[in-house]
């Protein structure tokens, strides 16, 4: 299909969308999409970039209490004070369809994208934990997944000089099109006293 050209309901199910998403589309452009336009809102409004789905469930974890620093949503990653001038800033990140793709490059990016924001935090990253799920173990495609994401995984950390402490790994064929990685970095770090929060720079001290 040309960028240029309009599309239909059964373009934007091509690309992930829901039939009731596209007439949500049509009500904020005022008009038909275009291919390009109707593409960018797919990535914009996948799972992947805004949760669509998972942030029902994720809005009922805990998310404040008398420690924290920095709450959910607040910063790049969360910041726990946990006492002494100590606080521990700790991401997750899911890259689980880009590692369907691409699972190298899928999963290097998972890893990159979770030292950046540790990282914008004004802390060093100093331990990697991965949970990562695959579909049935005698695939060749899964194969391929754990080889592609194993690698991705090692080379970006090995890059930053970060060791993967710990993990775990299951099989299930629900996994069989797509993995899902779950990388997370725990970090601590030397906090300046009096604590002080801007609107988007936590300013700290680390050690």
């Amino acid at each position: 299909m040309e960028n240029n050209e309009l599309t239909t309901v059964e373009t934007a199910k091509d690309l992930g969308l829901l039939a009731t998403e596209y007439d949500r589309i049509i009500e904020i452009l005022g008009r038909v999409p275009n291919f390009t336009e109707l593409s960018i809102f797919s990535v914009m409004w996948s799972e992947h970039c805004s949760y669509k789905n998972s942030i029902t469930w994720l809005k009922t974890l805990p998310k404040d209490g008398p420690r924290m620093l920095a709450k959910a949503g607040e910063e790049n990653a969360g910041l726990v004070d946990l006492g002494d001038g100590i606080g521990c800033a700790f991401k997750i990140e899911s890259h689980n369809h880009p590692s369907a793709l691409e699972p190298y490059q899928g999963a290097a990016t998972g890893v990159g994208g979770i030292n950046r924001d540790i990282f914008t935090m004004g802390a060093r990253p100093i331990a990697q934990l991965n949970s990562l799920r695959f579909g049935d173990i005698s695939l060749d495609k899964t194969k391929w997944l754990i080889k592609g994401v194993v690698k991705g995984i090692s080379h970006y950390g090995n890059a930053f000089g970060i060791p993967t402490v710990g993990g775990e790994l299951f099989f299930d064929e629900c996994y069989n099109v797509n993995p899902w990685l779950t990388p997370s970095l725990p970090v601590s770090l030397r906090l300046a006293k009096p604590y002080r929060l801007h609107p988007t720079v936590l300013v700290t001290l680390f050690t």
